[in-house]
C-alpha cells in the first residue's frame, strides 16, 4: 500500500525531514521526503496498512521546540487524485533539492 502526503506548517528547517526519516524506519515504511518550494513537504509512504497509520501519526506533531504540523492532506492508493507514482523503493531517504 503506498501513501501520498503533503504537510503543511512550519515544517522546513527544523527537523521535520529527517524526524519523518526516523518515524518511517521504525515503521519499516519505504519511500521518500521531501520539501517543496511552496514551504510544504511531500512524502511518499509505501508499507502495510497497519505500518503506515502508525507512521501517519508519528509525523503528525505539534511541539514547542520543533516542527508544528497544521494539516497532513494524505492520498491512498485506489483514490481519485491519487498520483501514478511507479517507482519502487527498497528503502526511505531524504530527497534534497
Amino acid at each position: 500500500m503506498r501513501y501520498f502526503l503533503t504537510v503543511h506548517g512550519i515544517v522546513q528547517g527544523v527537523g521535520f525531514r529527517a524526524l519523518v526519516k526516523g518515524v518511517a524506519i521504525e515503521n519499516k515504511i519505504c519511500g521518500y521526503v521531501r520539501n517543496m518550494p511552496d514551504g510544504s513537504v511531500t512524502v511518499l509512504a509505501i508499507g502495510n496498512n497497519e505500518n503506515l497509520d502508525s507512521f501517519v501519526r508519528g509525523i503528525d506533531v505539534d511541539t514547542n521546540w520543533g516542527p508544528k504540523v497544521f494539516e497532513i492532506e494524505l492520498l491512498r492508493d485506489g483514490d481519485e487524485n491519487f498520483l501514478l507514482i511507479t517507482e519502487e523503493y527498497s528503502e526511505f531517504k531524504i530527497i534534497k533539492e
